[in-house]
């Protein structure tokens, strides 16, 4: 063969795994289900927790991508119905029951938790807590995760956290960190950059993402793969 028919070969397989990529991509968007738009439609709608990100000097696309896997769990009903009797033992019994989710992020008592002491200890800013395990500090925390301006502030603080915590690392690009903050987000943040990277999603095409036998979109080695979709299709929506 010769060398430019070979150069020919290449660019055409070039294209062809390029564009089989794209069309794996688009079906995402079918699998994810109304849910995933109205989430996008929240967040479109309620420019102000972008205004918030861009004020902290953050990637709204970057924080956003970490809790649109969450916002596609949210349910109104549930989060009334559960998060009110969950609230309730967790504020009078303690941490055992801190494992709930509640509002439009899906925040966990013991994820709040664990900001407040981190973002405490390490002095990232103006907001004070009581980080004592008494029913005072729970209730507090419990009243704080219910309302999404507060939401909003964990999310903040969270990717202060982590841009702190992980600043030595050389993103090959915006899809990977998001897949990994995604993934810390859901998984906990606490937890080493290997454990973290080993319980994202595996590297693979997207065509094979689509191909794993997946019982639903829950499930916690989507996260990562949410995340990216989110990053390459919607993203661009809110960044300025």
């Amino acid at each position: 063969m010769s060398f430019a028919l070979l150069l020919v070969a290449i660019c055409f397989g070039a294209a062809m795994a390029q564009a089989q990529e794209k069309v794996a991509v688009k079906d995402l968007s079918s699998e994810l289900g109304n849910k995933y738009y109205d989430a996008l439609d929240f967040l479109i709608k309620n420019s102000w927790i972008t205004d918030t990100l861009n004020q902290e000097k953050l990637q709204p696309d970057i924080a956003l991508s970490a809790v649109i896997p969450s916002m596609i769990r949210y349910s109104a009903l549930r989060d009334i119905v559960e998060a009110s009797a969950m609230r309730t033992l967790y504020i009078s019994s303690g941490r055992k029951y801190a494992h709930y989710s509640v509002g439009r992020f899906q925040m966990k008592p013991s994820f709040a938790e664990l900001v407040e002491r981190t973002y405490t200890r390490q002095k990232l800013g103006p907001y004070k807590f009581i980080i004592s395990n008494t029913s005072k500090a729970r209730s507090e925390r419990a009243r704080r995760l219910e309302s999404i301006e507060w939401q909003v502030r964990y999310l903040v603080m969270f990717n202060k956290i982590m841009d702190k915590r992980y600043a030595h690392i050389k993103w090959k690009n915006e899809e990977d960190k998001a897949r990994f903050y995604a993934t810390a987000f859901d998984v906990g943040f606490n937890r080493d950059e290997r454990t973290i990277r080993r319980m994202m999603s595996p590297k693979t095409t997207n065509r094979r993402i689509l191909n794993r036998k997946v019982k639903n979109v829950n499930s916690k080695y989507r996260t990562g793969d949410v995340a990216v979709w989110f990053i390459l299709n919607d993203a661009y929506k809110f960044v300025p």
